[in-house]
């Protein structure tokens, strides 16, 4: 939408300018209108200079949007794969862990046993 109005401003301005060099032109008729035959043909350049500046632009930036999201993805998976191999490795240490937390539980009740009956006889 700014692309269109800046396009806009431009056409306008330049038709002022044309506007008010005819009405304040020191020059002949014909000197006038081949200068603004010329002010014309540079301005038309500029503005098909400026549409494809502005193509270019839009075809980069679209091009970089789909790159970014194909490399989340990608960043996303990888992240996936990641932890699932760490969960995988872990796996077996958890379950070591937890027969080692059960077997220290066990102590600890027949310590608290132990104690018990050591007060009692005592």
């Amino acid at each position: 939408m700014k692309a269109k109005s800046l396009v806009k401003g431009l056409i306008v301005g330049g038709v002022a300018a044309g506007i008010a060099g005819l009405l304040s032109a020191p020059t002949s008729g014909r000197e006038t209108r081949q200068s603004l035959k010329h002010s014309k043909d540079v301005m038309m350049a500029e503005i098909r200079e400026l549409k494809n500046s502005l193509k270019d632009l839009k075809e980069s930036s679209s091009k970089a949007s789909k790159e970014g999201k194909e490399s989340i993805k990608a960043f996303v998976e990888d992240v996936k794969l990641a932890v699932y191999e760490w969960q995988l490795q872990t796996e077996p240490n958890k379950e070591e862990l937890q027969k080692e937390i059960k077997a220290i539980e066990l102590a600890v009740q027949e310590l608290e046993a132990d104690l018990a009956s050591n007060n009692k006889q005592s």
